[in-house]
């Protein structure tokens, strides 16, 4: 069970970057009507603060993304460090932070992926976050949040406290970050073509993330390559697991790794941080017997 919340976590945490990193947003079980929900201007930013280790951490960089039943709310400081934090979505009312619980916070200190992120649900302490008000009308949502983060590499941990969000913008649907990204797999002999195509450094892993994601946040495919990765044939197993990871995600609930499978590099220009490749493999539940076979996927992407 203890990997199964870490690999779920590590999915949480790629998606939460890229609500603030990428402006693409994180489809809820309580999503208004859409005249309720107008399209915000893209010059609205919410206020974020908090102490991190007694220090004054703030960003007006900050977005807020409701769907496939969690929150996911992010921040960017002008220094590049992250807070992040993913819930399961039950509206207004607080959200206990635990290593057990579906809903978790973590800090990275740079946004680029030069250092691992520290997670809530690694910590033995227990946080919180409020969500004092989810307006639909204006399309915002406020709260407050204190947790301790904790890594294995290099090991510490960082303390969140007097964490406040105010009136951050909310999306309820995934936007395509750029037109040049490309992904395609075929699922059990079905193509899927993700709306969403993005590529990152993840602050958990440090890895090259690779993202295809469908507009609805579900299904999606990801891999995860060293930063250092050379033209080749790699085998894939499970994110946070193996040196060369991926996951597919049927559902907010079910996660599945690579169990057997490989990508090829095709080419990997450093300079300009372009990746592209081919993939393939078996993905199955960490706990449970969900599983899917992925064949025939290609990727480009820039991270």
């Amino acid at each position: 069970m203890r990997l199964n919340i870490i690999f779920f976590f590590l999915s949480l945490l790629t998606l939460g970057l890229m609500v603030s990193c990428d402006d693409a947003f994180l489809d809820t079980n309580m999503t208004p009507p859409e005249e309720e929900n107008p399209e915000m201007p893209e010059t609205m930013n919410g206020i974020m603060t908090a102490k991190v280790d007694g220090n004054d951490w703030s960003t007006e960089n900050a977005s807020a993304l409701i769907q496939v039943n969690r929150i996911g709310i992010s921040g960017v400081a002008a220094n590049g460090s992250v807070i992040i934090l993913s819930l399961e979505d039950m509206g207004e009312g607080n959200y206990e932070l635990t290593q057990t619980s579906r809903s978790a916070g973590a800090y990275t200190e740079d946004s680029n992926g030069n250092s691992n992120a520290f997670a809530s649900n690694a910590s033995e302490e227990v946080g919180f976050v409020n969500i004092s008000e989810l307006n639909w009308q204006d399309s915002t949502i406020s709260g407050t949040f204190a947790f301790t983060g904790a890594r294995a590499l290099p090991a510490g941990e960082v303390e969140i406290k007097e964490g406040v969000f105010e009136k951050l913008r909310v999306r309820t649907a995934l936007t395509p970050i750029n037109d040049i990204n490309t992904l395609s797999v075929n699922v059990d002999s079905v193509l899927f073509e993700p709306e969403v195509v993005s590529g990152m450094i993840d602050p958990f892993s440090g890895a090259i993330a690779v993202i295809g994601t469908a507009a609805a946040g579900i299904p999606s495919v990801a891999l995860y390559l060293p930063q250092d990765i050379v033209e080749g044939t790699y085998d894939l197993g499970a994110p946070g697991l193996a040196d060369y990871g991926a996951q597919y995600n049927i559902s907010d609930m079910e996660f599945l790794a690579a169990e057997s499978g490989a990508v090829t590099i095709t080419k990997h220009d450093k300079s300009v941080k372009i990746i592209e490749g081919t993939f393939f493999f078996e993905a199955v539940e960490l706990v449970g017997e969900a599983k899917a076979s992925l064949t025939e996927g290609r990727f480009s992407v820039t991270y």
